[in-house]
């Protein structure tokens, strides 16, 4: 029995190293990856006890020509739109070849009303009947699964799991894989959506997968939960726990049981397994996870910066980097440490590639980690600093005097261009002493004037001198809490803003010129909670249009023609503040 338990655990390992497949070409750049493999693809899912995987097992990608050349690789396994992924893809760079709004007079905004709040949107390819939707996840009481019809913003479907939602960043982020399935870690599952009438963009939600995570890939007997994701470019799905379980998987749901994951700890299985050690003495993350084009993952923890090499067979850890403030924390932060999910900066071919996050000093700081190998002449940047660190920045949003700034956003990136903003809210000393499971919701008083943070501002890496430069500051722009995004093609930085319009404090969309910070225009919303944008990423989609989640719902920002009436025109509660109102 022993030997055959062996045969059977060797046997599972050997299918599972062989889903990545060999390597090849995906894109037209070059870029040599592994690809699924179908056949083995179809072993793994007899594995776990399942019929062959349906969909596109095999699919390949070309990357978009973006009008600045900043593009990262296209990722096959990705829905292939305007935005499939958290912080738009595996790269996390949260930036787009796509124009967004460019005509502030001509918009028409839309909202649709969700029981809950939507922090990743993702949109589907078109069916045959050229209809598209919008996929989302949902933190809340109901944690619903919502699809919204790209074009109209009407409901298709809404599904509620078993169990409700969280009021963590547990199921805040997602993916829209080529099949067109939503995959989401929930709690204690990874969970996989889709088309309850596959091709049929308007029909039900139905739920294909809810793998409960095994015990290995939990940090011993504790309350761990699913918090990051993304996708790597060989077609499995990566995931990251709150105390830092590191698990890969086929992306296909006939295919995804316990017998074809892999998992690696980053606290290591003596320290999840030793009760002497408590919960807060060992790493945790709150932010997602990113992945380059070799499938390599990137995880950033309470204390430190991982990368973890996925070589198709097992996890590894490659390095290990801690940063500056370690486990600090402030008003409306998700957990300690660093706030950011790690965005990658540079390209296939690029000498200088790097991992970006902000840390968590009192005066927040960005950092450059060397993604790859450190270069040889490298010195470490002061006495003390791991070598790894290539950059490690103060920013004060403009103003010399600070000895605070703090943001919960991942890093905005594009080409060696970094752009942060500010989310340390001038109530900060004051909301920060309430507990940490009311944190999220001081958000909802991020948008007051007397309380809402101001700030943004653009560090470059320069490649000849081997440093960081602070581009410009723009001090006065307020995005009190969402993720901005910028577009290559108009060269515009999108946020959800606040400002005081017509006396009152409203919600807007934020555009900053992304060469010289200066504000290129403002759109208000309304001052209604269910515009403020809690923690979700603006996001660029088809049609000069900007996106985000709201508190309770979903807005569109989109450039309409001539011959149509512009302005606010489905909201609930309804409300309309006429355009003329545009603060320059």
């Amino acid at each position: 029995m022993k030997l055959f338990i062996q045969y059977v655990a060797l046997s599972s390992f050997a299918i599972l190293a062989s889903c990545g497949g060999s390597s090849t070409s995906v894109e037209d750049g070059g870029v040599s990856k592994r690809v699924a493999n179908a056949d083995k693809l179809v072993e793994a899912a007899a594995l776990c006890g399942n019929p062959a995987p349906t969909g596109n097992l095999t699919p390949i990608c070309t990357t978009v020509v973006s009008a600045d050349g900043h593009e990262p690789p296209c990722n096959p396994h990705l829905a292939q739109n305007a935005w499939s992924a958290s912080h738009r893809n595996n790269f996390a760079q949260a930036s787009s070849p796509l124009p967004g709004v460019t005509s502030p007079d001509q918009v028409n905004i839309d909202h649709t009303s969700i029981s809950a709040a939507p922090i990743v949107i993702n949109f589907s390819e078109r069916d045959s009947a050229r209809r598209q939707a919008v996929w989302a996840s949902t933190v809340g009481p109901t944690g619903e699964v919502v699809k919204i019809d790209a074009d109209t913003l009407l409901p298709i479907a809404r599904f509620l799991p078993e169990g409700g939602g969280t009021l963590s960043t547990s199921g805040a982020y997602n993916m829209l894989d080529r099949d067109q399935h939503l995959i989401v870690g929930r709690s204690g599952a990874l969970q996989v959506f889709g088309d309850a009438v596959p091709g049929d963009r308007h029909s039900g939600i139905v739920q294909l997968a809810n793998l409960n995570l095994p015990a290995k890939a939990r940090c011993g007997t504790r309350e761990d939960a699913l918090v990051g994701i993304t996708m790597l470019p060989d077609g499995h799905v990566a995931f990251a726990t709150k105390f830092g379980m590191v698990g890969v998987l086929p992306r296909q749901p006939e295919a995804m049981c316990a017998e074809t994951l892999q998992v690696f700890s980053l606290n290591g299985d003596e320290a999840c397994n030793d009760a002497s050690i408590s919960d807060s003495d060992l790493e945790e993350v709150s932010n997602s996870i990113s992945a380059d084009e070799s499938s390599a993952i990137y995880v950033v923890t309470s204390d430190a910066q991982y990368r973890i090499n996925w070589d198709g067979q097992q996890l590894s850890q490659e390095w290990r980097s801690s940063y500056e403030g370690a486990g600090a924390s402030g008003s409306g932060r998700l957990g300690g440490g660093s706030g950011a999910t790690p965005s990658l900066m540079g390209s296939p071919g690029d000498r200088d590639r790097f991992v970006v996050i902000t840390d968590g000093q009192p005066l927040m700081h960005l950092v450059l980690m060397w993604k790859d190998a450190i270069p040889t002449d490298w010195q470490p940047i002061k006495p003390g600093r791991d070598r790894r660190i290539a950059c490690e920045m103060p920013v004060n949003f403009g103003n010399e005097s600070a000895t605070e700034s703090l943001s919960e956003q991942s890093v905005l990136v594009r080409g060696y261009a970094s752009v942060i903003v500010n989310n340390l809210m001038k109530l900060n000393s004051l909301l920060s002493l309430l507990p940490g499971q009311m944190q999220p919701f001081t958000q909802l008083l991020s948008g007051l004037s007397i309380n809402r943070p101001s700030g943004m501002q653009r560090i470059d890496w320069d490649p000849i001198s081997r440093t960081c430069k602070n581009i410009w500051v723009n001090s006065t722009i307020s995005i009190p809490n969402g993720i901005p995004t910028m577009s290559a093609e108009s060269g515009q930085v999108f946020g959800i803003g606040s400002r005081t319009v017509n006396g009152l404090d409203t919600w807007t969309l934020e555009a900053v010129d992304f060469a010289t910070g200066k504000s290129s225009f403002s759109i208000p919303s309304t001052a209604y909670p269910t515009d403020n944008s809690f923690y979700a990423g603006t996001t660029i989609g088809p049609d000069n249009s900007v996106w985000t989640g709201t508190f309770g719902g979903m807005t569109r920002f989109q450039n309409c023609t001539k011959n149509k009436t512009c302005g606010r025109r489905v909201l609930n509660p309804i409300s309309h503040i006429p355009l003329s109102s545009l603060v320059p």
